[in-house]
C-alpha cells in the first residue's frame, strides 16, 4: 500500500507542471514584420547610441514585462504595474545601423515559461544596454539612454508539450530618449507664458 505522502506527492506534480506557461520570445520568427529601430525626430535619440533610424543591434537588449489577464491599452499597462520577467532578458542580433538583412532590429530569446497559466498581456522593452554599461531598461532609461516599448500583446501562454505561442500581433516600434516629467514641466510653463503675452498683446 502506498503511503499518503507519496500519493499527494503523484498527485501534485502535475500541478506544479501546468502551473507554468510558455511562449516565444522572438520577432524574427513569429513577427518578421516588427523590427525595432532609433526614432529619426531632431531631439528624440541620443545619437551616441546609435543614428537616427538605425535597426538596433547587440548593443540593445529586449526585456520582457507582462501582466495577467487581457490589456490593450498602453497607458493602462503602464500604470498596472507589469512584472518584468529577467530570464527572458536577450541582446538584439546584428550591429546597430544595419539593415534587417542582417539581422539588425531582430532579437532570439527563444522559449520562455512564466510561472503563470492562462492569457497574459506581454509587452517588449528595449534598451541600450551600452555593450555591458547598463544591465536594466530602468537603468538606461534614468542614465538618458534609448529605450522604447512595443504595443501590449495578449495571448495564451502554451502549457506542457504544448508549441511555445509565438508574439502574434507584435507590431514594430522605436527607441529614443524619454523626457523626464521635469522637462513636461518645463514645457508646460513655457506654453503658459507665450500664451499669457498673447493675451495681454491683445
Amino acid at each position: 500500500m502506498k503511503k499518503p505522502s507519496a500519493i499527494l506527492l503523484v498527485l501534485w506534480l502535475p500541478l506544479c507542471v501546468y502551473s507554468q506557461g510558455n511562449f516565444s520570445f522572438d520577432n524574427i520568427f513569429n513577427a518578421p514584420n516588427a523590427p525595432v529601430t532609433i526614432s529619426t525626430e531632431l531631439g528624440t535619440f541620443n545619437p551616441a547610441d546609435g543614428p537616427a533610424g538605425a535597426y538596433v543591434g547587440s548593443d540593445y537588449t529586449a526585456s520582457a514585462y507582462y501582466l495577467n489577464g487581457t490589456v490593450t491599452d498602453p497607458a493602462l499597462f503602464d500604470s498596472s504595474n507589469p512584472i518584468l520577467f529577467p530570464p527572458a532578458d536577450t541582446q538584439f542580433l546584428g550591429t546597430t545601423s544595419a539593415g534587417p538583412n542582417s539581422d539588425g532590429g531582430f532579437f532570439d530569446g527563444g522559449p520562455v515559461t512564466l510561472p503563470t497559466t492562462g492569457i497574459v498581456t506581454v509587452q517588449v522593452r528595449a534598451w541600450y544596454n551600452g555593450g555591458g554599461l547598463y544591465s536594466s531598461y530602468t537603468q538606461a532609461l534614468a542614465a538618458g539612454q534609448n529605450v522604447g516599448e512595443s504595443n501590449p500583446v495578449s495571448l495564451p501562454l502554451a502549457i506542457g508539450s504544448q508549441n511555445p505561442q509565438p508574439l502574434d500581433g507584435l507590431l514594430p516600434f522605436t527607441v529614443g530618449v524619454v523626457p523626464e516629467p521635469s522637462s513636461f514641466v518645463l514645457i508646460g510653463f513655457g506654453g503658459l507664458a507665450l500664451l499669457h503675452f498673447a493675451r495681454r498683446r491683445k
